[in-house]
């Protein structure tokens, strides 16, 4: 069959197989076969989401119960797509971060409006979107019960995966009423997990791309200074009309520009009150990157931190009946009796010897 002619299900079915290859893969993800494999995955989920589209599949008046099970799985084509430009290796890593934004940010929306999303992942989601500030225990609790259904999600689809003889979400076969209500808990189930990894991946994005902004602002700096510098050494060589600048001239005091603009000595555009602030109020210590309460919280997700404490040590008492054991200790009693006689407290101190 030409490849113009597969199916919406054979289309989306190729791409997930990829994108589950790549979770096992033991391929360096920067090697040049699983860039390769990226590609290709995103290619066919693009293709399956325009023939959703054109399918109209699915409509913002319908509700879950309305979607039909073989083709509720067909939303999680946006999700797959977010996480695989995750994956893609970029010279633009901020474009790749906000064209995977766009796909997580799409596919919570289909989910709330085909009321997929619980009450749980709801109220997760207006505190990501609302940026709630959360004391480090509050944190730390959130981090635990999210952990944890996590794992019971990823056991329950493994029990699925054993029950209808799948490897994806996909299921080939008839559906008969029993099982077709199974398969749809299925698929039901990977689109909570699926939920669930949006939004984790959305926190690690909100973390990303502020740096990445940094860094390509300081380029965008960097890359300006570097056209003044060529700027200027292009005028102490030679103007366009073909004069030389006399160095002495460059380097004595006195106005920056000529009356035609060009530059008499080298200069720097900066802000002086603003270095003299940060020179004057700067302390003269390194200040401190992170709070106490979150090097402890790193730090106990490490598993630096013990917790709990130790028992003083019990010291074993001798039955008056072990005549053996008496007879030890009352010999150990009087060695340490004798070993004082011979050594006098403060024997070993140089102040202490008198002879």
């Amino acid at each position: 069959m030409a490849e113009n002619d597969a199916s919406l299900a054979q289309v989306f079915q190729k791409a997930e197989t990829l994108y589950l290859d790549l979770q096992k893969t033991t391929l360096s993800s920067t090697s040049e076969e699983y860039q390769s494999k990226v590609n290709e995955s995103i290619k066919g989920f693009e293709r399956a989401e325009a023939m959703v589209q054109q399918l109209s599949l699915f409509s913002e008046n319908e509700f879950m119960e309305d979607i039909s099970t073989k083709d509720l799985r067909f939303l999680l084509t946006k999700y797959y797509l977010g996480e695989l430009f995750l994956k893609r290796v970029s010279q633009d890593r901020l474009s790749a971060l906000n064209t995977s934004k766009d796909h997580f940010d799409h596919f919570l929306l289909q989910c709330e409006t085909h009321e997929i999303l619980t009450a749980q992942d709801k109220k997760y989601l207006e505190q990501l979107t609302a940026n709630t500030p959360r004391d480090a225990a509050t944190r730390r609790g959130e981090k635990i019960a999210r952990f944890k259904r996590e794992k019971e999600m990823r056991n329950r689809i493994e029990e699925f995966h054993k029950a209808l003889g799948t490897t994806s979400s996909g299921y080939e076969g008839e559906l008969s009423p029993e099982l077709e209500d199974q398969y749809r808990d299925f698929v039901l189930l990977h689109l909570q997990y699926s939920i669930f990894q949006s939004m984790e991946q959305l926190v690690g994005i909100q973390e990303e791309l502020p740096m990445l902004k940094e860094m390509q602002a300081r380029k965008a700096a960097q890359g300006s200074n570097d056209h003044r510098a060529a700027q200027g050494s292009s005028n102490e060589n030679g103007g366009e009309d073909g004069t030389r600048v006399d160095s002495r001239i460059r380097n004595a005091t006195g106005p920056l520009m000529d009356p035609q603009g060009r530059p008499l000595r080298p200069f720097v555009i900066t802000s002086k009150k603003t270095e003299m602030m940060r020179g004057v109020f700067r302390p003269g210590h390194s200040l401190p990157t992170m709070t106490i309460e979150q090097y402890l919280d790193q730090e106990m997700e490490r598993g630096n931190i013990l917790s709990g404490g130790t028992e003083e040590p019990t010291k074993k008492e001798v039955d008056d009946n072990d005549e053996a054991g008496l007879e030890a200790e009352t010999l150990k009693a009087r060695a340490w009796d004798d070993f004082k006689d011979d050594n006098p407290k403060g024997w070993g101190n140089r102040g202490g010897r008198t002879g």
